[in-house]
C-alpha cells in the first residue's frame, strides 16, 4: 500500500508537471512581453528590457522517476527494500520541491544584472548565506558552468567578485581556482537560454586551464 501510495503521488507530480511547462510555456512569449512593456514605461529610451529565462522541469520529473522507480523496487525482498523504500520517499519529495522552485522562480537578465526573481520578476529578498540581493553585475563574474556539464545538467554554478571578500563563504565542490563567491542553483530553466545569455551579455568563462577536478563538498552555497 505504501508504495502504491508512493507511486500515485508520483504519477501525479508527472501530471502536474506535465500541465505546468505546456501552461508556462503557451503564457511564456505573452509575460516576457508584459514585462517588456512595464520596464520600457519606466525606463530611459534604449534601455534593455528584462528577459526571463524559460523554465525546465527535467530535473524535477527526473527525481520523481527516481521515487518511483524506487517505489517499484522497495516491493522485493531483502535488505535493500528499506533503502528503496527511503529513496522512494527522499526521491519524490525533492522532485516536488524543485517543482515548486521551477513553477515559482526565474533567471532573469536586464541591462547589467544576472539575477534570481519570482516568476513575476518581483525581488526575492537578500541572499540567506552571503547576505545583498540575488543580483550580480556581469562585469564581476569570473566564470560560469553547468555542473556535471551541459548535457546532463543539475546545477547552474558560477562565480562572481562582487560579493564582498570578507563575506566569502567555502564553496560545497570547487570547480576552479579563480578567486570569487561561487554559487549553485538547481538547473530550473532552460539551459540552452542561459548559455545564449551568458554569452549574449559577456559574462566571463574559465578557460580550460583554469578549471580543476572536482572536489567533495563541505558547506552548501545558494
Amino acid at each position: 500500500f505504501f508504495c502504491t501510495s508512493l507511486m500515485t503521488i508520483a504519477i501525479l507530480l508527472l501530471a502536474f508537471l506535465a500541465v505546468c511547462s505546456t501552461w508556462l510555456g503557451s503564457n511564456a512569449i505573452k509575460t516576457s512581453y508584459q514585462s517588456s512593456l512595464r520596464y520600457r514605461s519606466k525606463s530611459r529610451l534604449g534601455a534593455i528590457p528584462p528577459e526571463l529565462v524559460n523554465p525546465n522541469y527535467n530535473l524535477a520529473a527526473g527525481s520523481a522517476v527516481l521515487g518511483t522507480v524506487c517505489g517499484v523496487l522497495e516491493n522485493l525482498k531483502g535488505p535493500t527494500a528499506k533503502l528503496f523504500g527511503g529513496g522512494a520517499i527522499a526521491f519524490t519529495l525533492f522532485g516536488g520541491f524543485i517543482a515548486f522552485q521551477t513553477t515559482t522562480l526565474r533567471f532573469q537578465f536586464d541591462e547589467s544584472n544576472f539575477s534570481l526573481v519570482k516568476a513575476d520578476s518581483s525581488k526575492i529578498g537578500e541572499n540567506i548565506v552571503v547576505g545583498g540581493e540575488n543580483s550580480w553585475k556581469y562585469d564581476s563574474f569570473v566564470n560560469w558552468d553547468f555542473l556535471p556539464n551541459e548535457q546532463f545538467p543539475i546545477l547552474v554554478y558560477f562565480k562572481e567578485t562582487q560579493t564582498p571578500k570578507e563575506k566569502w563563504v567555502q564553496a560545497p565542490i570547487v570547480v576552479d581556482s579563480i578567486p570569487g563567491q561561487a554559487h549553485f542553483f538547481p538547473a530550473i530553466a532552460n539551459v540552452e537560454e542561459l548559455k545564449e545569455k551568458f554569452i549574449k551579455y559577456n559574462c566571463k568563462r574559465a578557460t580550460a586551464s583554469e578549471t580543476i577536478t572536482l572536489k567533495s563538498p563541505t558547506k552548501l552555497v545558494l
